[in-house]
């Protein structure tokens, strides 16, 4: 080996290593201290900060000028400021971190562009429009969904506002693919999953309508959409649905749904508009029975839950056992409802204001769940996460 070479090797890379340094002290930043105040594990736990919160820290940063890093780590964390209602303002700086029971976790948030990767990020979450049948369809690494529009009625006659659920068994992303392959192909399974659920003109899997003189009264398809955010770490998307009878109380209804990377369940909140002077509107989310299922329920914690599970429609070698769930504030709920094609959790809403509630589904075959007993624990621990979301501190200021 050439002496002189090996002589200037260490003085290289210790200049390089004090420019880097240099480089570090000159990006303002801040460090937060991120405590999983419950004794249960919390894989792909999303982490909300203010976006005002950060502007004040960080006067810099800006949605495409910030980033995120773990401490122990220095890795860098796929980061998103995120406008969670549309309205052109940034809401947020989401990301992501898995917690042990109990863990702490530190995270440095910095005013700096996100670092260029040799190997990009996968895709994780998914949000999309497609013609000519005007649905739209999202996916989180672990299951996918759709939901029908007015355009659907050119080469269909389906009225519905229901949720359909696409069930995969891969962590890539498939909506593309699958409207690629044509209606027909993507309900048979060739080893990433399939459409075996059957939603016709029914709530699906957590769809909305208003309960009145003990009756189901159901939106028609969505009349507009937009796309609101598409990852990495959220997708978002808005609904518009025009004003249907319920049997005289007429409602029209603003849908926005979200789905965070690693989750099955779907953060919705719909704002219902009577056209008429009402002091409540009784709404319902739910889920639409299948051959086989069994019903179950818990108001245990603040987030109720309503469930089912059961096999999947064996139709085009459909496999595997599927739960579907909706949850609600516990609060809100008036009753559960069981009726012919139905399971029913009943809520009241003010005219023009918001509600909040999550919908979702989980399939044997993913790999995710094992039996109904590991669907009831996911929902018991996602309502405990719910009611305890991850405590931030600021540990160290911005500098």
């Amino acid at each position: 080996m050439n002496s002189a070479l090996t002589r200037t090797l260490p003085l290289a890379f210790a200049v390089a290593a004090l420019s880097n340094r240099a480089a570090a002290q000159t990006i303002p930043s801040y460090i937060v201290r991120a405590e999983n105040t419950l004794n249960i594990s919390r894989a792909d736990e999303t982490i909300a900060l203010r976006w005002s919160d950060v502007r004040a820290r960080l006067a810099g940063a800006t949605p495409a000028q910030i980033r995120v890093r773990d401490v122990a780590s220095g890795r860098e964390i796929p980061a998103q400021a995120v406008d969670n209602d549309g309205d052109g303002t940034t809401d947020e700086l989401i990301f992501q971190g898995s917690f042990s029971p109990a863990e702490i976790k530190r995270f440095t948030i910095e005013a700096a562009s996100p670092l260029p990767s040799a190997k990009p990020a996968p895709t994780r979450v998914y949000a999309t429009h497609t013609d000519p049948r005007d649905d739209v369809a999202w996916e989180s690494d672990r299951i996918a969904y759709r939901i029908y529009g007015q355009g659907l009625w050119k080469v269909d006659s389906l009225l519905s506002s229901g949720i359909d659920v696409w069930v995969k068994r891969v962590r890539d992303p498939i909506v593309d693919k699958w409207y690629a392959k044509g209606h027909d192909l993507y309900h048979r399974d060739t080893g990433e999953g399939a459409d075996f659920y059957d939603v016709g003109q029914s709530l699906g899997a957590g769809g909305t309508g208003i309960w009145k003189n003990d009756q189901l009264y159901r939106a028609y398809n969505f009349k507009s959409w937009k796309i609101l955010a598409n990852g990495p770490v959220r997708a978002i998307f808005e609904l518009q649905y025009q004003p249907w009878d319920a049997s005289g109380l007429r409602v029209s209804e603003t849908k926005r749904i979200a789905i965070d990377a690693g989750q099955n369940l779907n953060h919705v909140v719909s704002v219902f508009r009577a056209e008429t002077a009402v002091t409540d509107i009784p709404w319902v989310t739910g889920l639409v029975k299948r051959k086989g299922v069994v019903g179950s329920e818990s108001k245990a914690q603040p987030w109720a839950w309503l469930s089912m599970w059961g096999p999947v429609n064996p139709k085009d070698g459909g496999h595997g056992d599927l739960g579907t769930a909706v949850m609600v504030p516990r609060d809100i709920i008036t009753d559960w409802k069981e009726t012919d094609d139905h399971y029913l959790a009943i809520a009241r809403a003010k005219s023009g204001q918001p509600v909040s509630y999550w919908i979702g589904a989980g399939w044997t075959d993913s790999g995710d769940f094992r039996d109904v007993r590991d669907w009831w624990s996911y929902l018991d621990q996602w309502s405990s996460r719910l009611s305890a979301p991850i405590k931030i501190t600021v540990e160290e200021a911005a500098r």
